[in-house]
């Protein structure tokens, strides 16, 4: 990799050079610039004192040979005589310039529509800058009532959605902040965080961070912030915590301390099968048989209240087989449920 940045920086450096309006650069001088940069880059990335090398003739001929290929190269317009000695003959030419192909303009054009589908919405107004900044860089055509062609559905968890910009912003800061926080059918609390992701579930926002009364990591449902504000406690960044691996093994955002992955086998009756098996419930999930009747699925996951749920939605086609924790907490939902109908198909005839 070493050598690689090393070549990037020649390029660099050879762009600057011959687009020098004060100095001619001649082989040596280019020899010399080019070994300046690289022994400062050198230096600053291992902070240590570095013995100079001065870059070949040859690696620099090369350089210059690659650097005018319009093949694999940058197709840069260099000559050279003995008494100018290496220029652009064309002084406007930048060889970092952002150059994309009609193709690329398209796609990028097609992603773009979809980012404005987002900024349609509060919470990513700040894309609108972006946007603008993209097709104006890129000379992207911007065709007036241009119909999406990808529809994607929107939260409509207004509640939750007005504090989106505000979390963001703090977790940018790297910025304590103190929330209000009123759980269902519970009385509101105050806590002190270091906000870490924001993660969107079935229509939801969650803010995970770390709890500084708990200390721990926890997460919480932006629709029940009452207020956000500054705190004036030290921002904890626990190096332990990476967004991946701590939703990795999970489905939805509740992760239990200490909680274990577990090797869970479920079996789908009829056409619900073909769903589980085009849209997993996790990446980790696999097949391992397969009747006329029936799919047999294992994943490997932490067993949490969302996992539960949506085992129970489909209960009268899959089958939880292990583990018979999670299979009694499924049952469990299904005799509540039982029992919910029974009382109140009773007041319903009656």
């Amino acid at each position: 990799m070493s050598s690689n940045n090393h070549a990037l920086i020649r390029y660099r450096t050879i762009d600057r050079c011959l687009k020098s309006q004060s100095k001619n650069y001649f082989l040596k001088d280019l020899i010399k610039a080019c070994s300046d940069a690289v022994h400062e880059y050198e230096e600053h990335r291992s902070g240590k004192d570095k013995v100079y090398k001065e870059v070949s003739r040859r690696s620099l001929m090369y350089d210059l040979k690659f650097m005018k290929d319009d093949t694999f190269g940058f197709a840069a317009p260099i000559d050279h005589d003995r008494v100018e000695g290496y220029y652009y003959t064309d002084p406007s030419f930048e060889a970092f310039r952002a150059k994309i192909s009609m193709t690329d303009k398209q796609r990028l054009n097609e992603a773009l529509n979809i980012l404005k589908q987002l900024a349609d919405q509060n919470q990513f107004a700040d894309l609108d800058e972006t946007i603008l900044r993209l097709e104006e860089n890129y000379k992207i055509n911007k065709r007036r009532n241009q119909k999406p062609t990808v529809i994607f559905e929107h939260s409509t968890n207004a509640i939750g959605i007005k504090w989106l910009s505000l979390a963001k912003s703090y977790i940018n800061a790297k910025q304590v902040i103190r929330v209000r926080y009123q759980p269902f059918e519970e009385e509101a609390f105050d806590r002190a965080m270091s906000p870490y992701i924001i993660k969107e579930y079935n229509n939801r926002w969650y803010l995970v961070g770390y709890d500084h009364e708990k200390r721990m990591i926890r997460h919480y449902g932006l629709d029940r912030i009452k207020k956000i504000s500054e705190s004036i406690l030290d921002y904890h960044q626990d190096d332990s915590f990476d967004a991946k691996t701590y939703l990795q093994d999970i489905v939805g955002i509740t992760r239990t301390q200490g909680g274990q992955t577990e090797n869970i086998r479920i079996k789908v009756f009829g056409k619900q099968r073909y769903y589980v098996d085009t849209k997993p419930f996790h990446k980790s999930q696999r097949k391992i048989k397969e009747t006329k009747d029936s799919t047999t699925f294992e994943l490997d996951l932490i067993v949490n209240y969302e996992l539960v749920t949506k085992f129970f939605a489909m209960s009268d086609t899959l089958l939880v087989m292990k583990p018979a924790s999670l299979r009694r907490k499924v049952v469990e939902r299904i005799q509540n449920g039982n029992t919910l109908y029974k009382i109140t198909e009773t007041s319903f005839n009656n």
